[in-house]
């Protein structure tokens, strides 16, 4: 490891290397904050079920007041599941930044002040948690927020990996699902499942043990 040390400006790093950024370092790319916002507005989901008897198809509409954002306003499902990400990416920039307070000898004053603001300050939600560490009047703290803030940018753009995210999302429901037919399929032949190793199914035995850890 690399011991970082703070510097007057924002910093952000690579995950891998903790080697400084530089923009010949992006790949991919971007795309517009309002094109991404106006495909993230519809509320509509569209599936194909219905009678398989008749043949017809309905689409399958979720209800626009079904998920709401901080201020009450009506999200989709797209939206509630970016807000989600966005906060998830807060709590990996700010890991990122602890460690890179870590050095390989001792570790910077300002991992301290992080940690004793994240044990009064739980980070539950990013953009408001980052707001109150940009008000902190402490300076190391509050450039500390910026180099978060970057760092959350870089990884969301070119760290983290949305094709791996997209197929394990897919295949966790379908797991799940084949093991809930499982169990209602043992159930109604009267077999009890309890005992049995394949009492749960992968994706809830990696849930559970995601629950039990801490980030």
């Amino acid at each position: 490891r690399i011991q970082q040390r703070l510097t007057p400006f924002p910093m952000a790093t690579s995950l891998s290397t903790h080697q400084p950024f530089t923009p010949a370092g992006f790949t991919g790319r971007r795309v517009s904050r309002g094109a991404s916002r106006r495909r993230a507005t519809s509320v509509r989901v569209r599936a194909s079920y219905g009678d398989a008897q008749d043949g017809d198809s309905e689409q399958m509409h979720v209800p626009e007041d079904a998920f709401k954002n901080e201020l009450g306003h009506n999200i989709s499902p797209e939206r509630k599941a970016a807000t989600a990400l966005g906060n998830l990416f807060t709590m990996a920039a700010t890991r990122v930044i602890l460690d890179q307070f870590t050095g390989t000898r001792h570790r910077s004053p300002v991992y301290y002040k992080m940690v004793d603001f994240l044990s009064a300050n739980p980070l539950r939600n990013g953009n408001e948690w980052l707001a109150k560490l940009m008000r902190e009047p402490d300076n190391d703290l509050r450039i500390t927020a910026m180099r978060i803030i970057e760092t959350r940018r870089v990884f969301a753009e070119s760290e983290f990996n949305w094709d791996v995210m997209n197929r394990v999302a897919k295949e966790e429901i379908d797991d799940d699902t084949l093991e809930m037919n499982k169990q209602m399929l043992m159930r109604s032949l009267g077999v009890s499942a309890e005992g049995s190793p394949s009492e749960m199914s992968g994706s809830a035995e990696r849930r559970q043990s995601e629950a039990n850890s801490s980030w």
